[in-house]
């Protein structure tokens, strides 16, 4: 414990994203009842924050680059799907029709691709959402 007590979340550890689908408002599962899932880092965790510190870096070379000193080449979302894609660390993707598991290496690259991939939004807000949640990432202390 440090100055600040236990304020602070365990940045290290992942969250499993367990995946709804928005057709039925239920979790997506395989032919065995398996649940398909995403696990992610915390945004603010050492992954996320590298993430922004090479942002901003490019950001700010853009910007002195620029006639106006304004960095205005940077698509938001496709930044959030980026940063989502790097905090993307393992998955079981299931079909959610067919309920077969779907066979594509989890990599910041695929993650990306799924991500960005049209109408593939209500996916991406998922883990995106969860990353972004410091409850997710701090431990229930032990009742006595």
């Amino acid at each position: 414990m440090g100055k600040f007590g236990s304020l602070a979340a365990p940045l290290a550890e992942v969250y499993r994203v367990e995946i709804i689908y928005p057709k039925t408002d239920k979790v997506i599962c395989d032919k065995d009842g398996n649940p398909a899932w995403i696990d992610v880092l915390p945004s603010d965790g050492e992954a996320g924050r590298a993430f922004d510190k090479e942002e901003r870096t490019a950001s700010f070379r853009r910007a002195r680059r620029s006639r106006s000193g304004v960095d205005e080449s940077v698509d938001q979302l496709e930044l959030n799907i980026a940063k989502c894609a790097a905090l993307t660390k393992d998955w079981y993707l299931v079909d959610p029709e067919t309920k077969e598991k779907i066979d594509v290496p989890c990599t910041a690259e695929n993650a990306k691709e799924l991500y960005s991939s049209p109408g593939m939004n209500w996916l991406f807000v998922q883990p995106f959402t969860a990353a972004h949640d410091p409850a997710n990432f701090m431990k229930s202390s032990a009742k006595a």
